[in-house]
């Protein structure tokens, strides 16, 4: 009758352990500090969409405040994705801590 219940704990504490492992995605917002891209403006933001690349189409190489950063209507984007462009799967603007900021992968 002892043997049962122990399995039992033994295996909700391995279950718990890989679940908790599984589910962490441990600094994946963090980017490395010396590829962060440059922050160009130090307006207060509220929401990430406050946040843009100093470009077009996600192309810029730093990040600004919506309000300092470009009039994109009527741009016409090419798909292209050049090395080290913000949002080309590198990076993209957020809000945190009230400055416009880049979450990396």
């Amino acid at each position: 009758m002892r043997r049962p219940s122990f399995v039992r704990l033994l295996s909700l504490v391995v279950g718990m352990t890989f679940g908790g492992l599984a589910g962490c995605d441990v600094g994946a917002l963090e980017p490395p500090v010396d590829e962060q891209p440059p922050v160009l403006s130090q307006r207060t933001c509220y929401v990430d969409d406050d946040c843009v690349a100093d470009a077009c189409c996600g192309l810029g190489t730093a990040v600004t405040h919506e309000a300092d950063g470009p009039r994109c209507g009527g741009v016409s984007c090419t798909g292209s994705c050049p090395a080290g462009s913000i949002e080309c799967g590198r990076c993209i603007p957020i809000c945190r801590d009230s400055r416009c900021a880049a979450a990396c992968q």
